[in-house]
Formats: C-alpha cells, sequence, structure tokens
C-alpha cells in the first residue's frame, strides 16, 4: 500500500517539472531550428509532389515561405539544392516529368533566381525526354552559359573546360600531318641516313635499326611525342609543296595554345568569395556566434548578435542590441532598418516609421527599406505612397522584390524586412582566413614547364624556316611519284618524276628490256604499297588519304576538321562541379555535336571504298 501512495504523492511533482522543462524549451528556440526546419520541409514537399496533389504541393511550398518569413532564413539554397538533387534521382529512374515538376515549384516560388543548379537539373531532365527535350533544352543551355560566363569565379574554368578540345586538336593534327607526310616522303625520309651510311658499308638491318632510333630518339629519351613530330616535320622540310609549307605554318602555330592554356589554369582553380550575407540569410547548423562572428570587430559581434534575436523573434532584445549601434556602427543603414523591424514588430509604429525614414536617406536603393515603407505606408491607409514604393523596389531589383513579397503573403500579419550585416573587403578577408585553414592550394604551372612549352613551337618554326631557306639555295633529293625512289632534281626533266621513269613512260627510249621490265615490277611494287597506305587513311583518319595523294588543300581542311571534332568529344569535359555548387552541369551540347560530325566525316571517308561505275 505504501507505494502507491508514494506515486501518487511524487505525480504533481513530476507533472510540474516536465511543464517547466516543455516552457524552458519553448521560450529558448534552438540556434538549429531554422536548418531542422529547412529539412523537414524539403521532404514533405517531396513527398507532396509524389503524391500529385497540387493542393498539397502549394500547401509543402506555402510552408517552405513561412519558414523564410518567421525566421528570417530568405536564402533557401539548401533546400533547392535538396530539391534538385532529388529531381536528378527520380529522372535517373525514368520519371523526368516528376524531376520537372519539383524544379517548376521551385523556379515558380523565386526562392533562387537564375540559379545554375536548377538551370542544369532542367536540361538533364529534359535530355533524358528524347530528341524534342533535347532541342527544347537548347536555350537554357545558352542561359546556364551566360552565368558560367558572367560568374567572376566561374568564368575561367568554364573557358578551361570547353577550351580544352583546342588543345586535343592541335596535338592531333601535328602528329596527324606528319606521319602523313612521314608516309607521303617516306622514300627520301630514309635516304637522309641510309644514303651517306650505306657507303661506309653498313647492311639492311643495322641501317633500319639505325633509322628507327634516329625517328623515336626523343620519345625514347622521354620527350613528348610533339618532339619526335617537329623533328620529322623538320627533316622533311625541303620536299614539301607550297600547299604544304603553309598548311606546315599553321601547324606549328596552333601549338602555342599550350602554354597560353596552361597559363589560364589556375584562374579555372579560384573559389568563389566567402560572403557573411549568405551565413546571415540561409540555415546555418551551427549559431554564428559559435562559427564566425568571433573573428569579426566587436561592433560586428553585437550586429551579429542582433541578427539572431531578430530571427528568433525577440524583438526587445533585438531593439536594444541595434539601438546600441545607432552612430556606432559604419554600417547605419542596415542599423536603423532592423531597428525599425524591431520597433514595428512591437507596435512602434511610428518610431519604427522614422527609422525606416533614417534608413532611406541613408540607402534609397535598398528593397527591404522601400517595401518596409510601404507597409508603413499601408498601415496609415496611405495606398498610393504604398504602391509607390512597391513599385520602386520592383524596379530596382525584380528578383529579390518577388521574393520578399512571396515570404511576406505567407502570412496573414504584416511583417517587416530585415537587412543583414553586408559583405566587405575586411570582413570577407575574415572569413576567408578562417575557411582556408585545411583548403586546397592553387596548382599553378612551373615556370620551366611554361618556357619548354612555349619554347618548343618557336624554336620548330625558325629551324623549319631555316632549313626550307637553305633547301631554296641548293639541289636536294625528292622521291618520284611512279617508283618511289628518290633522285635529285637536276637529274631528270621532271621535279616529280625521276629519269628513269621519265625515260620510260614519256620518251619511252633508252632502257633495255630487261631493266625495263625490272623497273615496272618496282613501280608496281611501290604503288601497291601506296593503295594500302591510301586505303588504311581512309578508314582511320579522313583528309590524311587526301594530303597522302598531294591534294593538300582539300585534304588539310577536312583533317582540320577532323581533328577539330576528334578534340571536342576526347577532351571537352563532361562534367564539372563548379566551385561553391554541391552538383555538377550537365554534360557539354559541344559532345554531341563533336560526334555528329566525326560521324559525317567518317561516313563521308569509307563511301570512297565503295565500287564505283566507270563511264
Amino acid at each position: 500500500m505504501k507505494a502507491p501512495r508514494i506515486f501518487f504523492a511524487l505525480l504533481p511533482f513530476v507533472v510540474v517539472c516536465l511543464f517547466l522543462q516543455t516552457a524552458m524549451v519553448a521560450a529558448a528556440p534552438s540556434e538549429t531550428a531554422p536548418s531542422v526546419a529547412l529539412a523537414h520541409r524539403a521532404e514533405r514537399l517531396k513527398a507532396a509532389l509524389r503524391s500529385g496533389d497540387a493542393a498539397a504541393v502549394e500547401n509543402a511550398a506555402h510552408e517552405v515561405e513561412l519558414l523564410r518569413r518567421n525566421f528570417g532564413t530568405l536564402d533557401v539554397t539548401p533546400l533547392v539544392d535538396a530539391m534538385a538533387i532529388w529531381a536528378r534521382q527520380v529522372g535517373s529512374q525514368g520519371n523526368p516529368e516528376l524531376g520537372l515538376s519539383a524544379i517548376h515549384i521551385v523556379e515558380q516560388h523565386n526562392w533562387t533566381p537564375r540559379n545554375p543548379t536548377l538551370l542544369g537539373t532542367r536540361i538533364m531532365l529534359l535530355r533524358q525526354q528524347g530528341l524534342r527535350g533535347y532541342m527544347l533544352s537548347l536555350p537554357y543551355v545558352a542561359e546556364l552559359t551566360q552565368l558560367r560566363i558572367g560568374h567572376t569565379s566561374h568564368r575561367w574554368l568554364w573557358i578551361v573546360q570547353h577550351a580544352a578540345w583546342i588543345r586535343m586538336m592541335a596535338t592531333l593534327l601535328l602528329w596527324g600531318w606528319a606521319l602523313t607526310l612521314a608516309l607521303r616522303y617516306r622514300r627520301v625520309l630514309r635516304y637522309l641516313w641510309e644514303e651517306p651510311l650505306s657507303k661506309r658499308g653498313l647492311g639492311p638491318m643495322p641501317l633500319a635499326l639505325i633509322g628507327a632510333f634516329l625517328i623515336t630518339f626523343p620519345v625514347l629519351l622521354g620527350f613528348d611525342p610533339s618532339v619526335a613530330a617537329f623533328l620529322w616535320i623538320w627533316l622533311l622540310a625541303p620536299y614539301f609543296h607550297t600547299q604544304e609549307v603553309k598548311a606546315t605554318y599553321l601547324v606549328i602555330a596552333l601549338q602555342f595554345v599550350h602554354p597560353v592554356l596552361a597559363m589560364l589554369e589556375p584562374k579555372a582553380q579560384q573559389v568563389p568569395e566567402p560572403s557573411i550575407v549568405s551565413l546571415q540569410l540561409q540555415p546555418q547548423i551551427k549559431g554564428l556566434a559559435d562559427s564566425v562572428s568571433r573573428a569579426f570587430p566587436p561592433h560586428d559581434q553585437v550586429f551579429l548578435h542582433g541578427w539572431e534575436q531578430l530571427k528568433a523573434q525577440d524583438w526587445s532584445g533585438a531593439e536594444a542590441t541595434f539601438a546600441s549601434l545607432v552612430g556606432q556602427h559604419p554600417d547605419q543603414a542596415e542599423v536603423l532598418n532592423n531597428l525599425g523591424a524591431a520597433k514595428f514588430q512591437l507596435g512602434k509604429q511610428d518610431e519604427a516609421e522614422k527609422d525606416f525614414e533614417e534608413a532611406f536617406k541613408l540607402s534609397p536603393s535598398s528593397p527591404q527599406i522601400l517595401l518596409n515603407q510601404s507597409v508603413i505606408a499601408f498601415k496609415k491607409l496611405d495606398s498610393p505612397a504604398g504602391i509607390a514604393k512597391q513599385d520602386e523596389a520592383r524596379r530596382l531589383a525584380p528578383d529579390m522584390y518577388e521574393g520578399l513579397k512571396n515570404a511576406s503573403q505567407a502570412g496573414t500579419d504584416q511583417r517587416a524586412f530585415l537587412l543583414p550585416l553586408p559583405d566587405s573587403v575586411q570582413r570577407n578577408e575574415v572569413l576567408k582566413a578562417g575557411l582556408s585553414a585545411g583548403a586546397p592550394l592553387v596548382q599553378r604551372p612551373q615556370t620551366p614547364i611554361l618556357v619548354f612549352g612555349f619554347a618548343l613551337p618557336l624554336l620548330a618554326l625558325i629551324g623549319f624556316m631555316i632549313r626550307l631557306a637553305r633547301s631554296i639555295k641548293q639541289a636536294h633529293p625528292t622521291q618520284c611519284v611512279r617508283c618511289g625512289e628518290p633522285f635529285h632534281t637536276t637529274d631528270s626533266p621532271d621535279a616529280e618524276v625521276c629519269s628513269r621513269c621519265h625515260h620510260l613512260f614519256v620518251v619511252k627510249d633508252g632502257l633495255h628490256g630487261e631493266s625495263r621490265k625490272r623497273k615496272v615490277e618496282e613501280i608496281a611494287s611501290h604503288q601497291g604499297a601506296q593503295r594500302w597506305i591510301h586505303r588504311a587513311m581512309v578508314v582511320l583518319a579522313p583528309g590524311s588519304d587526301l594530303c597522302f595523294l598531294g591534294r593538300t588543300r582539300q585534304g588539310f581542311v577536312e583533317l582540320l576538321f577532323l581533328s577539330f571534332a576528334m578534340g571536342i568529344v576526347f577532351a571537352t569535359g563532361r562534367s564539372v562541379r563548379y566551385p561553391g555548387e554541391i552538383l555538377a552541369d550537365p554534360t557539354s551540347t559541344w559532345l554531341p555535336l563533336g560526334l555528329i560530325l566525326l560521324t559525317v566525316l567518317f561516313l563521308r571517308s569509307w563511301l570512297k571504298l565503295l565500287p564505283r561505275r566507270r563511264s
């Protein structure tokens, strides 16, 4: 009997303790309440979208607006990122329409105007709907490109990502051009070392080994294969025709893009400047007092403390805090506006009006101050003045005005609009110093690499010009277009054909029957090898086949387009996550364009292998 009596005796005490604990929790809201509430609202919005109930979706969006209004967390970028991640997930699961509806809701409420993450997600979801969706995504691709180029931290990364194909194009063009010319003039290239070495009694095998070493020793020594390509071009310079010389100048000049882009790469590693405004407007897991405010000057610490009081709806405490900053803080427009907002919430309308007027004199272009003045005007039933202030705010910042209006209309009672502590160079430096610990260092190209990158094509260009000039002043061997044998141009009346082929096919005299037969067999063997090389080029490298046959102008243009397409396909970055964002951009539109061009070039080249009817 004692146990029940003790239980009933202690029951009132337990009830009182629980009541006091609940009251204390309610009276002191946690600093993490906005971030936790934002996460719950994101999940409710996802569930409403899955249900397909339009009313439930609107109610869930309305709860987000209430959160922005009540806690002052006007920047709900974390929720927008969460919705973008969810939209991409449902799109990958075969339901891009649902993902697009989520993006539409976020954009409709103007929570993050012109947000790159939303644009990239919309592009990816539209592309999943087929060719029509791909075409519909092109305007959004243009808008996303404009945003990237206009952003100071993203501009250089976008350029480096989309200009990488130029480096690949220049490299492939150099290698392809050098290989094509080496195969075209292969006999006379071998003649350069085989003719003097054969006089010393070396056999075919040592000559072949020496030749293989000479044309590959830059690679064997660890240099870039482009060094070997420059070497081949330098050796073959005396044998080039006029069109081949012009094309070679262009190929060498394009190699300067490598060091130029290498100098731009450190700019692509820039990170966005930290912003104290974003830290105030976005919901934080940790309060500002625990994270960053301690590094600021005392008056800024007081301002941030007052901001936390406003978010916690401690209007009396906020009034006292911002009143202490009047005439003491450098950003008086923000101080007076927030002081007026606290007084307005306490019902001190006349005092709030005076504070808003003083703030307007200091910052007449602030949408928040203008909207606060419109709220006061409507309270005084002065509708023309209130509408005029709203129109001025809309004209100055239309996107911000829509976001503030949506948050204000989420509730029935009037609310004043707050101004956060603005960004400045000194405050950003304080934030940067706090965030730089453990951050990766920006990798800059080493000076010797840059010097080598500039010196290599420059030396190749100078060497090519010197060797070309010397070859013009003296007789040099060339390659017969019929038999492929090297000969001196002074030994034959035809600069393209050796003297024996000239007598065999043009003059048709001076050759013994056995010599004629042997010469015809040599020509047949050479032409057979030419045919197989030409067919391999038709299949593997469109454009090089025409250059191989001496049709330089047409072939080089086609080879240029081939290098351009292959550079886009193999070197354009598939996807890049820009600094300050959690999701990567969609695949570049240049990639499918490169694939289409590559397909057209190869199909056009392969058609040459089809048998043709002779007329």
